[in-house]
């Protein structure tokens, strides 16, 4: 058994999701769109709800050393550490980041996991940098 096998089989995957553990087809073609909406390279960026850091693992090409996630999984938070600049355990709905800290806010499939859809929009919008992006991803079937 790995360290990630308490993950996989989460009592929580119902409520939170799982995230991603391997890199998939589908997510280097997200991560095309991404980067066609936002400029990536040198941006200081937070994944909101980063899971194990997939994404933030793919945009250390372009933003090495300004890279961050928040993650309310604590035991997912910890395996995140060491791909990330840094990870905090928090919820989307109180960021726990200065105003105006991010060029880019990431945010893949969790949107629909918050408490408070409202507020954890306000909390990106409030730590997005004025003229960086907000980038909201979720199920839409």
């Amino acid at each position: 058994m790995g360290k990630q096998d308490n993950l996989i089989h989460s009592d929580k995957a119902a409520l939170r999701g799982e995230p991603g553990y391997v890199w998939r087809s589908g997510q280097k073609r997200r991560l095309a769109m991404i980067r066609r909406w936002a400029a990536l390279d040198g941006a200081c960026i937070l994944d909101n709800g980063c899971g194990l850091c997939t994404y933030l693992a793919a945009f250390g090409r372009v933003a090495e050393n300004r890279r961050f996630g928040l993650e309310i999984e604590l035991a997912r938070a910890r395996l995140a550490l060491p791909t990330a600049t840094g990870v905090a355990a928090g919820a989307g709905e109180a960021l726990p980041f200065a105003d105006a800290t991010f060029d880019v806010v990431f945010s893949n499939e969790v949107i629909e996991h918050v408490q408070d859809d409202r507020r954890a929009l306000a909390e990106m919008a409030r730590v997005v940098r004025p003229g960086g992006r907000i980038l909201v991803f979720c199920p839409n079937r």
